[in-house]
């Protein structure tokens, strides 16, 4: 490969690159990507599946966010796969899940059931490759280019899904994108997760049972127990407030955390999982944003360890058993889809003739005199500013049904494109509902099973007729 240097610029020039073909390529093997090839294959179609890293699962099993929010909505390959994870012993049993909201799981099994799904569906995997850019002639997208040990290549497709968790090739594509909150695109908090281990989870529970009013509400009284096995499993425990005030009053934690949270706490193994850290006011997609929060989240994660073995119940004899091995990154960007569901369809309720999703008595709450967001964007989660943590009853919530059309999965302009996951076209209101995982899968099987029919009936998805999509997600078990 020859480079020149002109006028202050690189310039690398043109070159020929092999390349192989498929029907679908989909960039990522996260929750939605390795959901979307799973369903584009089940659909008939021969499926490229390409992953940076050696395992699937992204914010699930890199990021070790080791629990399902929103179970009920579990349906389709998300319903199919804990259920693998059950019989494998890393999840709840269908009966105990409905106990819980959210299911705690092992990543471990996680990887290893989406590998299996993957596998046995024919898919052709590649792991340790990097997807670089779109393929796009003329407004058609006609796959990507990837980079891997063997040097630069591309996989040409007739349909191309974007499960990059940021849409990446959407972006690069030239699709337009929103970030963040409408008022200034500021986003949601960065986390890192780590484990614990040596935890007394029982002397932690004896002192949340005789100071409840530490503990978040949501979580208080039965600590929602649940078995992954014949593993007893609290799902969170989250609060320690006065503890956490203390420690800032004696210097012993920094100024911007207000309450310490565990989840997943493994009773007899002596593990929990720490959400705590966060990392405000950094941009996701940029690689220096990202490099600051990485060294920000250790830092603060020792803050945390050495608070947690002087102040809190159970804790004492606890050690770092290792962190996640990438920051877990709550928002980016959402495409401007074909169409963008917006705060007012939630308000009324609206339905669609391609709705592939129902969020039935979804809580939403209308602009008030203070900001109200799950993760929001300042720096004031889980302090007496924060009405969803603290204080719930407080806050005016309505109840309100409203869908998911097939559209807002189409990048507007750009043909043979579908992006799945966190960045599908919906308002920052809404994205606090969808960005979660269980619905990152639906929108992956739904993305799936779009390309691989808009690939063998030669038409774009946006020409797509949905009744096809619908008849397909039913046979694959997928309740509409």
């Amino acid at each position: 490969m020859a480079y020149q240097i002109s006028n202050g610029k690189l310039i690398e020039e043109t070159r020929e690159l092999p390349f192989i073909t498929t029907d679908v390529v989909v960039a990522g093997g996260g929750v939605s990507g390795f959901a979307a090839a799973v369903a584009a294959a089940r659909a008939g179609a021969k499926v490229t599946l390409v992953e940076g890293r050696t395992f699937l699962g992204g914010v699930a099993t890199q990021a070790m966010m080791a629990a399902l929010v929103a179970g009920r909505w579990a349906d389709g390959i998300s319903r199919e796969l804990i259920d693998d994870m059950t019989e494998l012993g890393g999840a709840p049993s269908y009966e105990e899940e409905r106990k819980v909201d959210t299911i705690p799981f092992d990543p471990e099994t996680f990887k290893l059931a989406a590998l299996e799904m993957v596998l046995k569906a024919g898919i052709h995997l590649m792991f340790y490759t990097n997807v670089c850019e779109p393929i796009v002639i003329d407004g058609v997208t006609k796959g990507v280019v990837i980079e891997n040990k063997g040097g630069r290549s591309a996989i040409l497709a007739k349909q191309t899904i974007d499960c990059t968790g940021d849409a990446d090739l959407a972006f690069r594509a030239g699709v337009p994108c929103n970030v963040g909150r409408p008022s200034d695109s500021k986003m949601r908090p960065l986390t890192l997760i780590f484990r614990l281990g040596n935890i007394d989870v029982n002397k932690m529970v004896e002192y949340v049972e005789k100071y409840p009013e530490e503990i978040q509400p949501q979580y208080r009284g039965s600590n929602r127990l649940t078995f992954n096995g014949n593993e007893k499993v609290i799902q969170r425990i989250s609060g320690f407030y006065k503890l956490v005030e203390e420690a800032k009053a004696n210097g012993d934690l920094y100024d911007e955390i207000y309450y310490f949270r565990l989840e997943n706490l493994q009773i007899d193994r002596r593990i929990a999982y720490c959400n705590t850290v966060r990392v405000y006011y950094l941009n996701g997609t940029n690689a220096d944003d990202l490099t600051k929060a990485e060294i920000e989240a250790r830092r603060k994660i020792q803050k945390i360890y050495e608070f947690a073995k002087k102040y809190v119940p159970g804790c004492e004899n606890s050690f770092i058993i290792d962190l996640a091995s990438s920051l877990g990154v709550r928002e980016t960007r959402r495409i401007v889809g074909e169409y963008q569901v917006t705060d007012d369809d939630a308000y009324n309720d609206v339905s669609f003739d391609d709705a592939f999703m129902t969020l039935k008595g979804a809580l939403v709450t209308r602009p008030l005199p203070i900001e109200l967001d799950v993760h929001m964007p300042d720096p004031i989660e889980g302090s007496e500013k924060d009405w969803l943590e603290r204080f719930p009853e407080k806050v005016p919530r309505e109840p309100h049904t409203y869908q998911l059309p097939f559209r807002c999965l189409i990048p507007k302009g750009l043909k043979n494109m579908m992006v799945a996951g966190r960045t599908i076209s919906v308002s920052h209101m809404i994205d606090q509902f969808t960005r979660n995982m269980i619905p990152c899968m639906r929108f992956g099987q739904v993305a799936g099973v779009g390309a691989a029919l808009s690939a063998i009936n030669n038409v774009s998805p946006k020409d797509l007729d949905f009744s096809l999509v619908k008849k397909e997600l039913i046979r694959q078990g997928l309740h509409l």
